[in-house]
């Protein structure tokens, strides 16, 4: 029986983009290069997927730390679930509807990357942790502490909380070591709330690696006066935390950790990227070529990154020598990053896609169109399809309520959902 990742038919079709013939879906999957999905479409490699999973999970190994995967960029349960089954410590999310969807799909532990303001967003985390959910969340702001304590002490609950650490002109955090001290002082004198570690992120730091490997030391110096000072309370496993690392400075959280003392005093390291996953052929790309060319710990790691994800589009009009208009927009993929450029080129009787010739390039999208220009003896048809590659995954998986995952004969036999 083909397999949905435990989402039903009913569910899919009623949800997102149609992909195309459901009862044929279920008998024998959908053939890409047959034109059983309607384009555009965006499809998954499971396998390349799968083999940076398992990459990340041997750097964080390596490098002594857990890893709690960024949920944001795909928000798939069945990534969830895979990214545990590979490792994971937990998983990091934004909201607490993207909490809700992850403990849904069975994440036991979660670490939301943001203050918990809100009435109801801190009542639904409240009953979350009284049904078990291992939960960890920020604070920078003394204002936020009456409400916390009164929401779960009427719960019954006691809240952990990452102190988090911020950048002068940057986004949320603290700014600086007598803050942090004071603010963790304040905390004690709430006793439904337990002061478990310090967070950061170094991603909004502006400067070169020197700046960035200095912002990382404060924030260990600051996270070692707040243990000195007795401010910090051990999880359930006996641990105190410090988490930091988006998706492209991991390595140097991971170096600037193992040369600190921290864990030595009993603190664990928690990594936070997500792009890996998918990764991409644009700006994740080019930050993970920095990452191997600065971290022998990297370059241990067997394999290496792959994109995972390909956009599928028409050509639907050739309108003049050189150009060609895709059925690909602004409403399918993302363009803050660079714009998509194409990959693969299949017709009809080929006998399977091959690569793209040099000189075709993407020039200017639109809401449901891209412009591609090509060489002016270009045998590129209308009804030929095209697979792009993409620059920053979150922009353009948010746009998709179904991601086909695509088999190496170029078939899909397996479709999720994802839950933005």
């Amino acid at each position: 029986m083909t397999e949905l990742a435990n989402v039903s038919i009913d569910g899919l079709v009623q949800t997102g983009k149609g992909l195309g013939d459901w009862s044929q879906f279920r008998q024998q999957g959908w053939s890409l290069l047959d034109g059983d999905l309607c384009l555009p479409v965006a499809t998954l490699n499971w396998h390349a997927l799968q083999r940076n999973l398992a990459w990340m999970a041997r750097f964080a190994a390596q490098s002594q730390a857990l890893l709690a995967p960024h949920g944001k960029t795909a928000m798939t349960p069945e990534l969830f679930r895979a990214q545990q089954a590979a490792g994971a410590w937990g998983m990091t999310l934004a909201t607490v509807p993207q909490v809700q969807s992850a403990a849904r799909a069975g994440v036991r532990r979660i670490l939301l990357a943001n203050p918990l303001v809100g009435r109801a967003e801190q009542r639904q985390v409240a009953a979350l942790i009284a049904a078990g959910l291992e939960f960890y969340c920020l604070v920078d702001d003394a204002a936020q502490l009456p409400a916390l304590q009164q929401c779960m002490a009427d719960a019954g609950v006691r809240l952990n909380l990452l102190l988090e650490l911020g950048v002068a002109g940057g986004r949320c955090g603290v700014r600086g070591g007598a803050a942090a001290l004071k603010l963790a002082a304040q905390i004690r004198q709430y006793p439904a709330l337990q002061l478990c570690g310090v967070e950061f992120y170094e991603g909004m730091v502006k400067g070169d690696e020197t700046a960035l490997r200095q912002f990382i030391r404060d924030c260990y110096q600051t996270t070692l006066a707040l243990h000195q000072a007795g401010w910090l309370q051990p999880t359930v496993a006996g641990q105190l935390l410090v988490s930091g690392a988006g998706s492209a400075n991991y390595d140097l959280v991971a170096d600037e950790f193992q040369q600190s003392t921290l864990s030595q005093r009993g603190f664990a390291l928690v990594l936070r990227p997500g792009c890996y996953a998918l990764h991409d052929s644009g700006i994740y790309q080019q930050a993970q070529q920095r990452v191997l060319a600065r971290s022998p710990q990297a370059c241990l790691v067997p394999g290496a990154l792959e994109d995972a994800l390909q956009l599928w589009g028409y050509v639907l009009s050739r309108p003049e020598p050189g150009l060609a208009i895709i059925g690909l927009g602004k409403r399918d993929v993302a363009f803050d990053a660079g714009l998509p450029q194409p990959q693969l080129w299949y017709r009809s009787g080929m006998t399977a896609p091959v690569a793209v010739e040099p000189g075709w390039q993407a020039s200017k999208i639109m809401d449901q169109h891209l412009q591609l220009q090509i060489p002016a003896d270009t045998d590129l048809a209308v009804g030929d399809m095209l697979a792009f590659s993409a620059s920053h995954p979150c922009l353009t998986l948010d746009k998709w309520r179904q991601l086909a995952v695509l088999d190496e004969d170029f078939v899909v036999r397996r479709v999720l959902a994802t839950e933005f």
